[in-house]
């Protein structure tokens, strides 16, 4: 439904609701709970368009989670933060769900085809790095996105144990955090960010 209250009208309003429904949908559910109906019902239109301008429930949801993957990627229009910051998928808890739902479901293949915050992760990485092993630069990204996503996700649930609800001990871990992520993207050492230094991987203690 439009924001005004006024149902949407013609091709480009109806598909725009469908895809703004399915994107609102898919962080509060697995897709397979979503159904044809449902989006319909979000969107404020007739459930017969859903067939008529995407073929099924499945073209809009893919089309919904890209949506949700671009508005992250895009970051916000003030440039308060951008998607390479340690995580910065905090900041859009609507996509991390959506990604989680998504995943626990088996079905992140069917509504999930691109993925521009990798890349982003992935050309940072590369540009970093003095030479480029592509094997090394995927390897390292895979370990700090998987690291990035269990931080974001299990935060409250972590938190109360590494933090003692001590405030000091709290920022000093998340500190920690953001070094160790830091190292597994750029190529430094995180055994060394673990400790609170930025040796690249070679280096002898110290900062660098």
């Amino acid at each position: 439904m439009a924001a005004d209250g006024v149902a949407p009208r013609g091709s480009a309003e109806v598909r725009e609701a469908l895809i703004a429904a399915a994107a609102r949908l898919l962080g509060a559910a697995p897709p397979d709970r979503i159904s044809g109906r449902a989006l319909a019902e979000e969107a404020g239109v007739n459930y017969g368009l859903v067939h008529h301008y995407f073929g099924g429930k499945d073209a809009v949801l893919r089309e919904g989670f890209t949506r949700l993957a671009e508005a992250y990627a895009g970051g916000p229009d003030d440039g308060s933060w951008v998607v390479t910051d340690p995580f910065s998928m905090r900041h859009r808890p609507d996509y991390l769900r959506a990604l989680a739902f998504a995943s626990l479901s088996g079905e992140i293949d069917e509504v999930h085809v691109s993925n521009p915050t990798i890349e982003a992760a992935l050309d940072r990485a590369r540009g970093a790095r003095d030479s480029v092993d592509e094997t090394t630069v995927r390897i390292d990204v895979g370990i700090a996105t998987v690291f990035h996503l269990s931080r974001c996700l299990f935060e409250n649930v972590v938190d109360p144990w590494i933090g003692h609800d001590d405030p000091e001990m709290s920022k000093a871990v998340e500190e920690r955090f953001v070094l160790i992520l830091r190292a597994l993207t750029l190529g430094m050492d995180p055994g060394a960010a673990a400790g609170g230094r930025r040796d690249r991987p070679g280096d002898v203690a110290g900062s660098a």
